[in-house]
């Protein structure tokens, strides 16, 4: 049976065979630190039975306050290995993230995922999230073209009239991976 439990900083030196797969963007070890302090509860690992605990995938999540004072929570990283998709494993992982921020009364959780990742937005829409807009050029990083984003969100037991899922647009930037509201 999978387990899931905090992240332990020595799990940052053995995930690396799931950071570099194809669908995995990859963040600093400078985001995952702070994550692992900040927000302990929000940085969990799935690891497979036996002696070895073969690590099946990871999420790291945020708890904060939005521009409009809201508090909310955010996925920013969540990846599965290859070996373990399909088998349930990123929706345990979200149930968890979901779970930990409602006990501490977030009134959404969101995330951000590429546009092309069909595969990411079936699952997520499935867990229901809503797509709420789409950030043009997300990902400017990208060779040779950037990529939009599409920002989803899911309200959470605090957001009764779904308020946090009510608009949606498209916005035209660029940003960073140091913009404290959306990574």
């Amino acid at each position: 049976m999978t387990s899931v439990r905090e992240m332990h900083l020595e799990d940052l030196f053995k995930f690396n065979s799931l950071v570099f797969d194809a669908q995995t963007e990859v963040y600093s070890l400078k985001l995952f630190l702070t994550h692992l302090l900040k927000w302990p509860e929000l940085s969990q690992i799935a690891v497979a039975p036996g002696p070895e605990a073969r690590p099946m995938g990871y999420i790291f999540g945020k708890h904060f306050k939005s521009k409009h004072n809201e508090w909310h929570g955010h996925v920013c990283a969540l990846t599965v290995s290859d070996a373990y998709r399909r088998i349930g494993v990123a929706t345990l992982l979200m149930a968890h993230i979901d779970r930990a921020l409602d006990d501490k009364g977030a009134l959404y959780v969101d995330l951000f995922l590429r546009q092309s990742n069909r595969a990411a937005h079936a699952l997520y829409s499935s867990l229901g999230y809503v797509l709420r807009r789409t950030v043009l050029d997300y990902y400017c990083y990208d060779k040779p073209l950037p990529e939009n984003a599409y920002d989803m969100r899911k309200p959470l037991a605090s957001d009764v009239l779904r308020r946090s899922v009510a608009v949606t647009y498209t916005v035209p930037q660029c940003l960073s991976e140091d913009d404290e509201d959306d990574q």
